[in-house]
């Protein structure tokens, strides 16, 4: 399913970009991403916005950097779905 698929690279983008050194599975997709364990500040929701455009050949709008992405590795992963969606219907 790309939901998954997409959640899983997004949790693995996240823990590069945060420099996390804990299996994958450790790291709760729902937990928080500020103020849980993984704990992102200014720089690192930078760091990850910046992998996600790389991976996914995207730019995340200036509007859309709000905290609220930042809720967790599932918000995340849902944002990437309809950003790839709406690209998909523009381009047809």
């Amino acid at each position: 399913m790309e939901e998954e698929r997409v959640t899983e690279r997004v949790r693995e983008l996240v823990m590069a970009a945060l420099h996390l050194r804990v299996a994958p599975e450790q790291v709760d997709i729902d937990e928080p991403l500020f103020g849980g364990d993984a704990t992102v500040d200014s720089m690192g929701s930078l760091e990850i916005v910046a992998a996600l455009e790389q991976e996914y050949d995207f730019r995340v709008p200036d509007d859309d950097l709000r905290v609220e992405l930042f809720d967790s590795i599932r918000t995340l992963a849902h944002y990437v779905l309809r950003r790839r969606a709406a690209t998909r219907q523009a381009s047809r």
